[in-house]
């Protein structure tokens, strides 16, 4: 299939600033798909025509991932010039961003890709916006800690669900929407044996939000990426495959560059976090109930399941998360927490045993030392101690935390590279120091 196709086209696009519908075409062998966008009216603000312009190419250019990888013919030709840092940002999304995919679905790793592009230089970069920062949230621990962190600035959401709005209701901030809608030929294609798998969300969300950020007068956009986003899932033959590459701090490096020929800054502001280091603060937080870090819950709401969200307590991202808070919380109030305890269920020990396994689940989890570190954290407590997961497994936990030196202690502490402006260090500095301190 890939050698019949040519190359993937990123063709034309559309734009009313009147409704804010927004259009995006891409072709592939024979078939044309095109994706929308609807962006909510209150960021429809009259911005200049030459920064919306290119605010869309960079839309235009990520969000083809989803169509391309009907069959990663490995060529991608780009209709209209764009600046060398976008293209950068897009050569990044195709490749690494898609590593996942191609472990997947047995194509080479790396991924390879050429693009048939004209360079064009970037305009004057323009003055950032004056309605302070945007901050997209997913509805997690991650967030929702940007949200208390930055209490003056406005979440976005992509196709919002409920746990998003709970958790900007939570925090008092002011929620913009997006609505993305795909075209449903893709799905067609899909049913019909057209490849399938991970995407770079993040880079998509990237600059969806700093399209809305643009056209809202927004500045900057602050996204909340942990420092385990760098930890490779896997390496097949040297190449590393990371499942959160377009959260780690190259992709971001690239697409700041990217962001600030539209006269937006764009940073992470838990960079430096480990995952328990984030659960710590949240921890402490009256927030912590509102939060939902659950992909199965989201893909079930969107596919026509469950009407309600909730932790399913059953996949890799709720058996990490639910690990990190139990160091932190009473059997008691983690159960309150999640609606349920599964360090009682011994049939997934298997499922806790991966997450400092060599190969990792390909999911948004943490760094394999720290899931270590708090399983053996769990096996030394009294709270925990006994329960049966912890018995099973805890003992393992130990032995491998133990290789690296790995306690809970030491993941508490800020470290690592960072491009986070000072005011706003400062700011998450005071909530990490009112934080409670003490382990459960």
């Amino acid at each position: 299939m890939r050698s019949e196709t040519g190359a993937f086209v990123v063709a034309g696009r559309s734009f009313d600033p009147a409704t804010g519908e927004a259009a995006f075409t891409y072709r592939l062998g024979d078939d044309e798909f095109t994706e929308r966008l609807t962006l909510d009216r209150s960021l429809l603000t009259g911005s200049a025509p030459e920064q919306v312009e290119a605010a869309l190419d960079l839309v235009h250019l990520v969000m083809g991932t989803s169509y391309y990888k009907l069959a990663a013919p490995g060529r991608v030709t780009v209709e209209r010039p764009v600046t060398a840092a976008q293209a950068a940002v897009a050569a990044a999304a195709y490749t690494h961003g898609l590593g996942e995919f191609a472990a997947v679905n047995g194509l080479a790793v790396p991924h390879r890709v050429e693009f048939d592009v004209e360079i064009r230089e970037p305009g004057p970069a323009p003055a950032g916006g004056t309605r302070g920062a945007l901050l997209p949230v997913g509805g997690g621990k991650d967030s929702a800690l940007a949200l208390v962190v930055i209490p003056d600035g406005t979440a976005l959401a992509v196709n919002p669900t409920g746990a998003q709005r709970d958790v900007a209701r939570a925090a008092g901030a002011p929620l913009v929407e997006v609505r993305r809608r795909l075209d449903p030929l893709l799905a067609e294609r899909t049913a019909q044996g057209g490849l399938n798998g991970h995407v770079p969300v993040t880079a998509i969300n990237s600059a969806i939000s700093t399209l809305a950020a643009v056209l809202g007068g927004y500045d900057p956009v602050v996204f909340a990426n942990e420092r385990s986003a760098d930890e490779e899932t896997l390496t097949i033959g040297g190449a590393s495959v990371n499942h959160q590459y377009s959260k780690s701090f190259a992709f971001e490096q690239l697409f700041t560059a990217a962001a600030a020929e539209l006269g937006v800054g764009y940073f992470s502001l838990t960079r430096q976090l480990s995952e328990l280091a984030t659960v710590a603060a949240v921890a402490a937080l009256p927030l912590r109930a509102d939060i939902l870090s659950c992909n199965r819950s989201y893909t079930q709401r969107h596919t026509g399941g469950q009407a309600e969200q909730r932790w399913c307590l059953h996949c890799d991202k709720c058996l990490f998360t639910f690990l990190c808070f139990a160091v932190f919380l009473r059997p008691a109030e983690a159960v309150e927490m999640f609606g349920g305890n599964p360090l009682d269920d011994v049939s997934l020990a298997d499922g806790f045993r991966a997450l400092w396994a060599t190969e990792k689940p390909f999911d948004c989890v943490g760094e394999r030392a720290e899931s270590a570190a708090a399983m053996a954290h769990l096996a030394a407590s009294a709270s925990w101690g006994n329960a049966p997961v912890v018995r099973a497994v805890g003992a393992e936990a130990a032995a491998a935390a133990e290789v690296t030196g790995a306690t809970v202690a030491r993941f508490l502490a800020p470290r690592g590279e960072h491009a986070v402006p000072a005011r706003y260090l400062e700011a998450l500095s005071r909530v990490l120091a009112g934080a409670r301190s003490a382990v459960a």
